[in-house]
């Protein structure tokens, strides 16, 4: 049940410190105002769910319903599940999914069906998504963070723009197969605290090569008798108890 994009993904390994350096030095000047090293720390946490939260998905493909999901929320780790049945775990890194009855990561590239929105893309934010990032901006809208990702991954480079006040990532600029390949743009909006967290009701995806548009419409609760167990390994290789609202 999960899709491919059948693009041909770099092999990051190879996104070395001296290109991103070579990036950093060409397009970023360092801001000494806000330190990456307190400031990624506190969006990890922010990202985290001290208690367990339920999200039901709407999602629009290029304004046309494309499908329901839910996202179960504790820690930091997400549990994903489609009305079609896709089923994932999410965390800082590492999407996991079963095939054949085991265990596996999932491929580099798989998508959320019906969306070029990568699984990837909706992992909570860790600490060690970017090992080395750099403040390249400082502006109203918020802090400019750039960086290659770990691998393994489907892009090359990200930019992320995290709003200081909250520590979140209101928007992130995802490059694929080069630095200077801008593919596409997540932008988080209409924030609200859940389980004293702030929480997106609206993500949106601009694709650019090719041009698409999906939107997430997520709400958010506290969910105390969601089957938490779904957020184990067990209980993803186990049949789903989750409800449907």
């Amino acid at each position: 049940m999960i899709e491919r994009m059948t693009e041909r993904h770099p092999h990051h390994s190879r996104v070395g410190a001296s290109l991103l350096s070579l990036l950093l030095a060409a397009v970023a000047q360092p801001v000494q105002a806000v330190s990456v090293q307190e400031l990624l720390p506190a969006v990890a946490a922010e990202s985290s769910a001290p208690r367990l939260l339920r999200a039901d998905v709407h999602v629009e493909r290029d304004g046309t319903p494309a499908g329901d999901a839910a996202l179960l929320a504790r820690g930091q780790r997400l549990y994903l599940e489609t009305r079609s049945g896709t089923r994932a775990l999410l965390s800082p890194g590492k999407v996991v999914i079963v095939r054949n009855g085991r265990l596996v990561r999932a491929p580099v590239g798989a998508t959320l069906p019906g969306t070029d929105v990568l699984l990837e893309d909706l992992e909570p934010f860790g600490v060690g998504r970017m090992p080395v990032a750099q403040v390249s901006d400082e502006n109203p809208v918020g802090v400019v963070v750039t960086g290659a990702p770990a691998p393994p991954s489907a892009y090359a480079l990200l930019v992320i723009t995290i709003d200081p006040e909250r520590n979140v990532i209101a928007q992130t600029k995802y490059y694929r197969d080069s630095i200077s390949n801008l593919v596409k743009i997540r932008k988080d909006d209409d924030f609200t605290q859940v389980g004293g967290r702030w929480r997106p009701a609206t993500i949106g995806f601009e694709g650019l090569r090719p041009p698409s548009s999906t939107r997430l419409g997520l709400t958010w609760r506290e969910a105390p008798d969601a089957p938490a167990a779904l957020l184990t390994p067990a209980g993803l290789r186990a049949p789903s108890t989750l409800v449907w609202q």
